[in-house]
């Protein structure tokens, strides 16, 4: 008898972990609905971008050239403007574990491209580069 209790015990213990586990992995994060709360929450955007950001961005010769951001040194984005869409087309890219937001000025040099990652289930900005001219 107390090896059926006891069997039952750990059979009980170890469907008990399986479950635990199985609802202790959340489920990715919805890029539209992270990029919603990006744009309207500046303290949660400074705590979704991986600092030291690492950046492109072309120099005074229109190079390609690395920069690195500190912290205090960035500044908010608003990547959703609806303002801004009288002269700039915005396009974005979602694949599993990378998004781009592509930024295409319309006539007047503007060409960014700002990469986010899935990280532990969650979406920050990565980099972002630069071509504008």
């Amino acid at each position: 008898m107390k090896k059926y209790l006891l069997m039952f015990f750990v059979f009980t213990m170890s469907l008990t972990s399986a479950v635990y586990a199985q609802t202790a992995k959340t489920a990715p994060e919805d890029f539209n609905m992270f990029f919603k709360k990006f744009n309207e929450d500046p303290k949660f955007q400074v705590s979704r971008v991986i600092f030291p950001l690492k950046y492109q961005m072309n120099n005074d010769d229109f190079e390609l050239s690395d920069y690195t951001m500190a912290k205090d040194k960035y500044k908010v984005l608003k990547l959703n403007n609806k303002a801004d869409e009288k002269y700039l087309k915005r396009t974005i890219s979602i694949k599993k574990h990378k998004a781009t937001i592509q930024q295409r000025g319309l006539d007047n040099g503007i060409y960014v491209d700002y990469i986010f990652e899935l990280k532990d289930n969650q979406w920050f900005l990565k980099t972002w580069i630069d071509q504008s001219t």
